[in-house]
């Protein structure tokens, strides 16, 4: 039993090791497509918090002054 259990690690090692004999297109393991950026969506402007000024408004007044 204790031979069998050391030959299923060795295996499983052998296996993953060689990646289970999958002979890929790219040996590359770090490669990645490029990135689609003519798909992503426009930048917009912030809202300028200047343009609405409430012309209504007034200075506060000073009451300790005379």
């Amino acid at each position: 039993m204790k031979k069998l259990f050391v030959f299923a690690i060795a295996a499983g090692m052998f296996f993953v090791a060689c990646n289970g004999a999958n002979s890929g297109a790219s040996a590359d393991s770090t490669a990645t497509t490029p990135a689609d950026t003519t798909a992503s969506a426009p930048v917009v402007a912030p809202a300028d918090s200047l343009a609405q000024v409430d012309t209504t408004a007034q200075a506060p007044v000073d009451s300790t002054a005379k």
